[in-house]
């Protein structure tokens, strides 16, 4: 059998599936006791979630050097099915990972095909990192869904040119602002993409689709935007907290610190990973010597293609997003 007539429309969708049900297996086996016990940041979120059932809706949680609140709340519709169990604080983290492997075959597969789409897919469904942030109740992992789903969306929107996709788009991307913190730095991103299309002379297609992509955005941010106006200290107290902007951390060698955590961000990928046990095992880099070539030959592939405007937003998307790592403290992290 060929691997034409294999691999055809019914054989991507097994695998799909394949994948699917591999990413609920590794994130749902054993969860509430492997980790055994819950980190710290876990029984805060819920403890919170605990202020939910109870009645309280804060649109930001103070505690615990404040918290985004989505994750809170899913935390809440857990505790309130499951009781006061360390699954029901991981529960949300395992379906939100397992489900993750949809957006992210969507989006691979809408920007490089359905085989690339297939392999993302089935490295977030069984890589190490994706699946062992599935297993802690912790906010990170909503990010990348919604981001993913954002980009797909936009994609479609700016392929298609109709208005819903380009309203839907922005109503994900403005939820992402209510998952994690490193989304602020998404908006650089949009910039330097706009900036793009228009030196590829294509600006035009950006219009009036970005103003119902902005219009949708901001009307989900304004809860968002009015309380960071009114409390700019509760929203980006904890950012100033971990950044090496801050003279506590850099020492008072802004440039060196910067020089350092850019190093050490870049080396994470093939040399050493973050070091707290709680997030990875033994300093281990992000790619393991199985996955190094792949990743190699990956980043190959996007140079050669770089007047694709797909491959060109994806080395933006990984660029922008070490940010965050690079400005934080115990980089990598």
């Amino acid at each position: 059998m060929s691997t034409r007539l294999f691999l055809s429309r019914w054989g991507w969708w097994f695998f799909l599936l394949a994948a699917l049900t591999t990413a609920v297996f590794l994130r749902f086996y054993q969860l509430g006791d492997l980790p055994p016990g819950l980190y710290g940041d876990e029984a805060y979120n819920g403890l919170d979630a605990l202020r939910v059932l109870d009645g309280e809706t804060p649109l930001f949680f103070s505690s615990n050097n404040g918290r985004e609140p989505a994750y809170i709340y899913l935390t809440a519709v857990s505790i309130a099915l499951l009781g006061n169990t360390p699954l029901a604080v991981r529960l949300s983290a395992a379906v939100v990972g397992a489900l993750t492997v949809l957006p992210v075959f969507a989006l691979a597969t809408t920007w490089f095909g359905r085989r690339t789409g297939l392999l993302a897919a089935w490295l977030w469904a069984a890589t190490l990192w994706p699946m062992h942030l599935s297993r802690i109740g912790l906010r990170a992992i909503l990010l990348l869904p919604l981001l993913a789903l954002a980009f797909w969306l936009g994609t479609l929107a700016w392929r298609q040119q109709k208005a819903w996709l380009w309203v839907a788009a922005g109503v994900a991307y403005g939820l992402g602002f209510y998952t994690y913190l490193p989304i602020r730095f998404t908006p650089l991103l949009l910039v330097v993409l706009a900036v793009l299309i228009w030196w590829r002379g294509e600006a035009k297609r950006l219009w009036p689709g970005a103003l119902w992509f902005g219009l949708s955005t901001a009307v989900v941010l304004t809860p968002w935007l009015l309380l960071w106006f009114q409390q700019p200290d509760l929203i980006l107290g904890r950012s100033g907290q971990v950044s090496i902007l801050n003279p506590a951390i850099n020492g008072g060698n802004l440039p060196l610190a910067l020089l350092e955590n850019s190093g050490r961000a870049l080396g994470m990928f093939l040399w050493q990973g973050d070091d707290i046990l709680r997030h990875n095992p033994a300093l281990r880099p992000v790619f393991d010597w199985l996955m190094i070539v792949p990743f190699l030959w990956g980043l190959f592939l996007l140079g050669r293609q770089w007047r694709r405007l797909t491959a060109v937003t994806t080395l933006l998307w990984v660029l922008v997003m070490l940010g965050p790592t690079i400005l934080a403290e115990d980089t990598p992290h």
